[in-house]
C-alpha cells in the first residue's frame, strides 16, 4: 500500500496530529492520495488560519526553482512558531535546470528549524539516493506511496471508511472497487458522499451503493451472482447480454472468478454439514449474514453433486475463454456457462 524510509504512514499522521512536525518531508510515490492526504494534515496542523497569510508559500514544479525554494525555507515565521513551505507537483519539473536537487540536499543537511517543508513528487519515485539520506539524517521522513493493487485495496477501502466513521458491507465496498477501479481518491470521494446520505454509524449496504453511486443494481457482477444463485434464467441472461454490449466495463475473467468462488462456497458450506449461521459463516471465513445470502439461496437450488459439475464446467469455460479449444466470443461461451448451470 505505501512505503516509508522510516516511521510508517500511520506514525507520521500520529506525529503530525501531535503537531511534531519534521523538518522535511518528502512524500512521493504512484498513489497519490496518500502524499495529499499527509500534505493537507500538516497544512491543517501546522498553522491556523491566520497565520497562513504571512507563513505559507506554495511553490509548483513546472515553474518554480529550487534556488527560490531554499530561499522561502530559510526565512523565519512571522508571529507564529514556523512556516510551511510547500513544493508541490514536483514531478512536473521540466527537463533542465530548474529543480536542482542538489541544491535541495545541501539545504537538508542544515534545514531551518522553524520551517516545515513539503515537497510533493507524484507518479513515481525521486531518483535521488543521496537527497533522501540527508533528509532522513536531517531528522526528516521520505515516505513512499506504492501503487495499489489487488491484494490491498480492499484494506486502504476499509482503512478510509474507518477513518471518517462509517462501516462498509464488503459486498457494497465490492461493488464500489468494480465499479471505480483503484483510484483511491475517487473511492474515497464515493465513500464520503454515500456517509453524508445515511444516519451517523449506518452500515453502507450494495442498495445504497446501486442508489447513490450510478451503479446499475440490475446490471453488475454481484446481481448476476445473485440472479445464478436463484436460478433466475431469465435475469441472469438478461445481464450476459447487457454485459456483452459493454464488453469493456464487463469482462468476463472477473465474472468467472465470482461465478467460481459462490459455487466453491457451495461445496465447502455442504461439507460443513451444519445450518447455523455463525457456523457457517466461519467455515466460509465470511464477516456478515449478507455475504453468506447467496450462499444459502444457491444451496436451496443446487445440491453437492451440482455444484461439483458446475466447477468443472467452470474450469472448462475458463480454458476456452482463453482460447484453449475454441474461438468463440467469450460471452457466447458465458452464455453457454448459464446453460450448462441450469441444466446441470
Amino acid at each position: 500500500m505505501a512505503k516509508t524510509a522510516g516511521p510508517t504512514r500511520q506514525q507520521i499522521e500520529t506525529d503530525i496530529r501531535k503537531k511534531q512536525f519534521a523538518p522535511i518531508y518528502l512524500l512521493m510515490g504512484e498513489e497519490s492520495f496518500y502524499i495529499d492526504r499527509i500534505a493537507d494534515m500538516i497544512l491543517k496542523n501546522a498553522l491556523t488560519e491566520e497565520e497562513k497569510d504571512f507563513n505559507l508559500t506554495t511553490y509548483y514544479g513546472a515553474d518554480a526553482t529550487m534556488a527560490d525554494v531554499v530561499l522561502a525555507c530559510r526565512r523565519y515565521p512571522m508571529m507564529a512558531e514556523r512556516q510551511v513551505v510547500f513544493l508541490k507537483e514536483a514531478q512536473a519539473a521540466k527537463t533542465g535546470h530548474q529543480l536542482k536537487w542538489d541544491q535541495l540536499q545541501q539545504y537538508a543537511l542544515k534545514p531551518t528549524p522553524t520551517t516545515v517543508l513539503v515537497v510533493c513528487h507524484k507518479g513515481g519515485s525521486l531518483k535521488a539516493a543521496a537527497l533522501t539520506k540527508a533528509i532522513v539524517q536531517s531528522g526528516g521522513v521520505v515516505f513512499e506511496s506504492a501503487a495499489l493493487r489487488e491484494f490491498n485495496i480492499d484494506r486502504a477501502v476499509s482503512e478510509y471508511a474507518g477513518t471518517v466513521g462509517c462501516k462498509l458491507d464488503p459486498r457494497a465496498q465490492a461493488m464500489l472497487i468494480d465499479h471505480i477501479g483503484f483510484d483511491l481518491a475517487l473511492l474515497a470521494k464515493e465513500i464520503d458522499k454515500l456517509r453524508m446520505t445515511l444516519p451517523v454509524g449506518a452500515v453502507i449496504t450494495p442498495e445504497s451503493v446501486a442508489e447513490n453511486v450510478g451503479i446499475s443494481k440490475e446490471y453488475n457482477n454481484f446481481e448476476l451472482i445473485a440472479a445464478i444463485s436463484k436460478r433466475d434464467k431469465v435475469k441472469t441472461f438478461k445481464i450476459i447480454n447487457y454485459f456483452r454490449s459493454n464488453p469493456k466495463k464487463n469482462p468476463t475473467a472477473p465474472i468467472t472468478s465470482l461465478i467460481f468462488n459462490l459455487f466453491a462456497n457451495v461445496l465447502i458450506a455442504y461439507y460443513a454439514r451444519t445450518t447455523d449461521e455463525r457456523a457457517l459463516m466461519e467455515a466460509l471465513r465470511m464477516k456478515t449474514p449478507y455475504q453468506l445470502r447467496d450462499v444459502r439461496a444457491a444451496m436451496r437450488c443446487y445440491n453437492a453433486t451440482q455444484a461439483l459439475r458446475i466447477i468443472a464446467c467452470i474450469r472448462e469455460f475458463d480454458a476456452r475463454s482463453k482460447g484453449i479449444g475454441s474461438n468463440r466470443n467469450e460471452y457466447d461461451l458465458l452464455e453457454e456457462l448459464a446453460t450448462k448451470i441450469f441444466c446441470v
